[in-house]
């Protein structure tokens, strides 16, 4: 029964992502998810209590797809010191949100402050998860010597977005730039910035894009 809920579900979530996607999520309704799947209006609220409600699913529903391909729990294991990880964490998991994003980014007729965001904002928050487990990992290591890891990790990556944001609003040429996009261009400056967040010790260096 659960399995039968959960399937239906999903398929509410992926006709009414199809049809963001084609029309524009602002012009579609629920009327017109519930027509294109011939269910009840009825069936819709049972699963979702608005369309938002569903943008926001699908975002989340993003996020745990990531969290699977990366395997965040086991993907590290074995794969050196905490310099060695995070270089990975920050190459792994901005590369796959490029190519998921990619697909929504060339398809103009979504909203891009609705969706993309949402997926941007969960995929943070994976970020510094992870961040402040190999912060943690690198101080003892003592090849870092942060005191506060959890702040770091989201000086960091926060301090990140909000320097993205004012990026778009002052160049007209980036305006259609996405934060994955942002951050590759400008990784060696973010790596440096990095460095001096977590007090690196000894020669060790981030580098961020090693796929």
């Amino acid at each position: 029964m659960k399995r039968l809920k959960q399937d239906k579900q999903k398929e509410i979530m992926d006709t009414a992502l199809q049809l963001f996607l084609e029309k524009g999520y602002e012009k579609t309704s629920i009327k017109d998810i519930t027509e294109k799947m011939n269910i009840a209006a009825g069936l819709f609220h049972y699963y979702f209590d608005s369309k938002e409600d569903v943008l926001i699913k699908c975002a989340l529903l993003n996020s745990e797809i990531l969290t699977e391909e990366l395997k965040l729990e086991t993907f590290f294991e074995g794969k050196g010191n905490a310099v060695e990880k995070i270089n990975l964490l920050m190459s792994q998991v901005l590369h796959n949100v490029a190519e998921r994003n990619k697909i929504i980014k060339d398809t103009t007729k979504i909203s891009e402050t609705l969706l993309l965001d949402r997926i941007m904002y969960i995929t943070l928050d994976i970020i510094i998860k992870k961040l402040v487990e190999f912060i943690e990992e690198g101080n003892q290591e003592q090849i870092f010597d942060c005191p506060y890891p959890q702040q770091t990790a989201e000086l960091f990556v926060y301090g990140l977005e909000r320097l993205f944001r004012k990026e778009k609003e002052r160049n007209e040429c980036s305006k259609d730039m996405l934060l994955n996009e942002y951050f590759l261009q400008n990784q060696n400056k973010f790596a440096k910035m990095f460095r001096n967040l977590v007090c690196m010790k000894g020669n060790y260096y981030f580098q961020f894009d090693e796929k």
